[in-house]
């Protein structure tokens, strides 16, 4: 299929943790004055990154080539996103959002999400490109 490709899984698992991390991050706003909650955190990239450096080190033969590519697109879909709660607080009533750091975080993820979604459309942008003959 067109869109099996590891770019593509790339991009997927990507966007996955961006919307994963805009998610937690505005519920982490929403609770900034709940008593007792932990700000939630959202990680993606590590794992993502480990499984490129795997792409990087494994070699593939002339026969094994699309065997090794529709593993590594697995690998890449099976990648971790961790959630995980933060445990230190220093506000008396024990929540340790801090609303100025969250608001930070969320235009982050936003502008993250947003060239996230520009390379998914430009990928396909080319694609249409060379299938119509450069029209």
């Amino acid at each position: 299929m067109i869109g099996d490709s590891i770019t593509s899984a790339l991009y997927q698992k990507a966007l996955d943790g961006t919307w994963q991390r805009q998610k937690a991050t505005s519920n982490n706003i929403a609770n900034s004055e709940t008593p007792g909650y932990k700000a939630v955190k959202v990680n993606f990239e590590d794992s993502l990154k480990a499984e490129i450096n795997k792409l990087k080190t494994t070699s593939t033969g002339s026969s094994t080539a699309f065997l090794d590519k529709m593993e590594s697109i697995e690998s890449i879909e099976n990648s971790k996103i961790s959630v995980y709660e933060g445990a230190t607080s220093s506000r008396l009533d024990e929540n340790n959002v801090d609303l100025e750091s969250e608001n930070i975080d969320m235009s982050k993820s936003v502008l993250q999400y947003y060239y996230l979604v520009r390379g998914v459309s430009d990928s396909y942008s080319r694609l249409k490109y060379a299938v119509n003959g450069g029209k």
